[in-house]
């Protein structure tokens, strides 16, 4: 049976908050997401509520980016994501595959490498082609959809597509449906290296 209440993994939040976030979060920041339930000073829980990790998110975007526009601070959450998974062992594993599938390839991927940090979420790519694709997915992890996009344009990044672009064009609170578009696929960035998150909506 699954569980009731969604639930986000430690590695997710591991990713993210620690991986990433670790060194540019203010002893500030670092407060307010204990006062939220995530004291980065102790070993992480199993796992997390959605409710908690979506608050974590609001004071990391207000934290790490003061001033800049929630959606482009969630554009750079979500880019960090990847990121910071990348240097987990399950993260590291899972990106070594994608740089050898290609984009079409990653993105079939995508419905099980989403669930693999929550035991909640779906994902579904709708439409599929050499360059863009539609794909579905049940909760963004956010208040607004694009956390998801970018981490979905950073998870094409890696798989060597060129000039990703990831744009909602639905999204109802909770699920969101996005196209994804991209160039012909290009040599692969230096490991390591991170490209600026565009700003896609608006």
């Amino acid at each position: 049976m699954v569980p009731s209440e969604k639930q986000i993994f430690a590695q997710s939040v591991e990713a993210l908050f620690v991986r990433a976030l670790g060194p540019y979060l203010t002893r500030d920041g670092r407060q307010k997401l204990k006062a939220a339930g995530l004291n980065l000073s102790e070993p992480l829980r199993p796992h997390y509520s959605l409710d908690q990790w979506r608050v974590f998110l609001d004071v990391a975007a207000r934290d790490v980016f003061p001033g800049q526009p929630l959606e482009s601070a969630y554009l750079e959450l979500g880019a960090r994501y990847l990121k910071g998974f990348q240097q987990t062992s399950v993260g590291r594993a899972s990106m070594q595959l994608v740089t050898h599938l290609g984009p079409q390839k990653t993105l079939e991927r995508v419905p099980y490498n989403l669930r693999a940090g929550n035991n909640f979420n779906e994902v579904r790519v709708e439409e599929l082609s050499k360059q863009d694709a539609t794909l579905w997915v049940k909760d963004v992890l956010a208040d607004n959809p694009f956390f998801a996009c970018g981490f979905l344009a950073e998870t094409l990044r890696a798989s060597g597509a060129g000039s990703p672009e990831v744009k909602p064009i639905a999204f109802d609170g909770t699920a969101a449906t996005y196209r994804l578009t991209w160039s012909q696929a290009k040599s692969q960035r230096p490991a390591g290296t991170l490209a600026p998150v565009r700003r896609l909506y608006g």
